[in-house]
């Protein structure tokens, strides 16, 4: 959390990514770091491992997906 505060407090575009089970704590660390709405991406912790190639895979395109648009946002380019 405190790169990715930092990085962004300088106008670097990022993104903290955090699993879901951990989301109240990075949200409170990012307010005590001054920056309450830090970029930040919940995803789920599941076990990849049990899941298919294929499915795996159209995961990490939705993440990808979903994380442009957030990088995209901070800049108002967003679709």
């Amino acid at each position: 959390m405190r790169d990715t505060v930092n990085l962004a407090q300088q106008g670097v575009p990022v993104i903290g990514l955090i699993h879901q089970p951990f989301e109240k704590l990075a949200r409170m660390q990012a307010k005590q770091l001054g920056m309450p709405d830090a970029p930040l991406f919940m995803y789920s912790q599941d076990l990849p491992s049990k899941d298919s190639a294929d499915l795996v895979l159209q995961k990490a395109e939705d993440i990808a997906e979903q994380a442009i648009d957030i990088v995209l946002g901070q800049h108002g380019d967003a679709k």
